[in-house]
């Protein structure tokens, strides 16, 4: 933001010529003089121009021969013209005159309101939107241009005090500005602690969700391994009672489908006549296997008799096929020969004979496997059956399968009430994800936090001023307490009572130095480049009634050593950074402790042989 002061004018209500204060950009403007001739009351004014809900203007001699306070200014390079009337019996007026441009109209005439100005102002200043809510007066504050001139004012009550640094107390204590000053600050600084508080109160909703949940899943994972225990059991029960099949598998679905067969044979078995029926069909069919496999065993037998005979006569041929090959080197005679052929032919036909095998059908033998599975679960069921004809007719039996029976049908599986997995794999996801963005709030505040600390440490490293004691100590500004504390190399522990009137004077010269300084750097849209200090001499003009009073010469070395450290701001600023900056300071001091400065320029002196002070002197004499 490019804000400066042009000018204060100021009509009066006697036929006298309206007054102009004229102030220059890049500078530090000072007003100095006498006591009680209007100096503080530059602020007051400049204040009232700006929309205070409530005047501090002096009404003696003040207030009671002014008409209307003007004030000119400039913002992002384009001027701007305000008159507010005076306020009456201590009301401020609401009526106001506003008009884009350098010059005040001849006649003055309201033209807008406070209400309206307002908005406006908070467009024209680029006020961040925010809500505040005071909790147990559950009213609502609209954040405005004027939450940020707090940082913009050192007043006369608060430039040399003990751990004040704003001076709320000038804009009324408002309720405001004692509840969110801290929040102002922050939104000033660009520390988004009310993101990172809506941030943390979500993640705290989706904590909440994710305990509960984890809570909810870890009680169904206690009844799933209840329920599977007790399943478990049931099957082992139903398999000792007879009425279901042993399984190597532990499985949930498995071991339930053992039971629920288990308990469907009980029902179909507690009457002992249904398993003596049964028991007979299983009987019959055992007898027809048997005879099945009994016919089939008995072709098994033939067929391996016929390979046997099939081998035997095969073995029994080898000697005439040989005799066959070497007769003739025996016997060679025609009737050999004429017995050799009819051997060959003989030969010939026995061999044609072994080498038509015959083969049992194809699935003859898969046939044979499958009666004797068959005739093995027959065998198996009348078993279990005989078993259950004996335990039907045992009332302990009974007993125990019909509490089986019971419990099982009172045995409940848990179902899940909470999220999918997916779900829950996203809800611990978007909690990270919190946890994460609040982790680089925390970050990003520690780092500006760092910045503020390191601009302020830029002019207090100077030396300027402060006490030797304090010379290797580095400041902190504490944004919960608004307060600047010092923090030796030696010691884990702030210092928050640094002696002095004189060295809160300074420190508080190098808060607001280093602040305005760090939001330059920020580049700050809506905090104004600009600085009204009131009297950074009063630690040594405390007792003193006129400008001109000497006071101690190690006094007169510290005062020159404020005016060189707000010197050596603006050059840092305004010379080697070329950025924008003005400074009104009000002073009780003379001239000769800063003319020699560089970016200090005189503007007016008031005092009681010279024109009096802000109003003219014949119309303070007639006050």
């Amino acid at each position: 933001m490019n804000f400066y002061i042009r000018q204060i004018k100021l009509w009066f209500k006697q036929n006298v010529e309206p007054k102009v204060y004229e102030f220059v950009p890049n500078k530090i403007n000072v007003i100095t003089g006498d006591s009680s001739t209007g100096k503080s009351s530059i602020l007051r004014i400049i204040d009232y121009c700006l929309l205070s809900e409530r005047s501090t203007i002096v009404e003696d001699v003040i207030n009671q021969n002014v008409k209307w306070y003007g004030l000119a200014f400039s913002l992002n390079n384009v001027d701007y013209v305000i008159a507010r009337k005076n306020p009456q019996n201590e009301t401020p007026e609401q009526q106001m005159f506003f008009s884009e441009g350098k010059v005040f109209p001849n006649e003055l005439q309201a033209n807008t309101n406070r209400g309206e100005l307002l908005l406006k102002f908070n467009e024209l200043f680029h006020t961040p939107k925010a809500t505040f809510r005071i909790d147990k007066k559950k009213a609502e504050v609209n954040l405005n241009f004027r939450h940020f001139l707090i940082f913009s004012y050192v007043t006369e009550d608060i430039i040399a005090t003990m751990n004040t640094y704003f001076d709320t107390h000038f804009f009324g204590s408002k309720p405001d500005f004692d509840y969110f000053l801290d929040d102002f600050i922050k939104i000033a600084l660009d520390i988004e602690d009310a993101k990172q508080d809506e941030l943390k109160k979500k993640y705290a909703e989706e904590k909440k969700k994710i305990e509960a949940e984890y809570k909810k899943r870890e009680d169904y994972a206690k009844k799933k391994l209840t329920y599977e225990k007790t399943l478990l059991r049931l099957k082992d029960k139903f398999v000792s009672l007879g009425l279901g099949e042993d399984s190597l598998f532990n499985d949930v679905d498995i071991m339930l489908s053992i039971v629920k067969k288990g308990l469907q044979k009980f029902e179909q078995y507690c009457d002992n006549d249904k398993i003596m029926k049964e028991l007979d069909v299983l009987k019959e069919k055992r007898k027809t296997l048997n005879a099945h496999i009994a016919k089939y065993n008995s072709l098994r037998r033939e067929y391996k008799r016929y390979q046997d005979l099939s081998k035997d006569q095969g073995d029994s041929l080898m000697p005439l096929d040989f005799l066959n090959k070497h007769i003739e080197e025996v016997l060679d005679y025609e009737d050999t020969k004429l017995l050799v052929q009819s051997l060959k032919d003989s030969l010939q036909k026995i061999k044609e004979t072994c080498e038509q095998k015959v083969e049992l059908p194809e699935k003859f033998e898969q046939h044979y496997q499958d009666l004797i599975e068959q005739r093995q679960a027959v065998d198996s069921k009348i078993t279990r059956m005989d078993k259950l004809s004996k335990n039907a007719a045992s009332v302990r039996w009974m007993h125990e399968a019909v509490k089986l029976k019971i419990e099982f049908e009172n045995l409940k599986e848990p179902k899940s009430k909470g999220l999918t997995d997916s779900e829950y794999i996203n809800l611990q996801d978007e909690v990270n994800d919190l946890n994460d963005k609040i982790s680089r709030f925390i970050s990003n505040k520690a780092a500006i936090e760092a910045g503020l600390d390191d601009a302020i440490n830029k002019y207090y490293g100077s030396q300027i001023g402060i006490s030797a004691s304090y010379n290797s100590c580095r400041p902190h500004f504490n944004i919960e307490e608004r307060t600047l504390m010092l923090k030796s190399p030696d010691s884990k522990f702030y210092k928050r009572n640094v002696g002095s009137k004189s060295n809160y004077m300074f420190m508080h010269l190098c808060f607001f130095l280093g602040l305005h300084d760090f939001l330059l750097k920020q580049n700050n849209a809506f905090v104004p480049n600009f600085l009204f200090i009131d009297q950074p001499s009063i630690p040594y003009y405390a007792d003193k009634t006129k400008y001109n009073e000497n006071i101690l010469n190690d006094d007169e070395k510290k005062l020159r050593d404020a005016f060189c450290l707000m010197n050596h701001f603006m050059d840092s600023i305004v010379g080697m950074k070329k950025r924008d900056f003005q400074i009104i300071m009000i002073e009780h001091a003379d001239s000769k402790y800063w003319d020699h400065f560089k970016y200090f320029e005189t503007r007016y002196v008031f005092t009681e042989d010279k024109d009096f002070g802000l109003v003219p002197e014949i119309l303070a004499r007639k006050s």
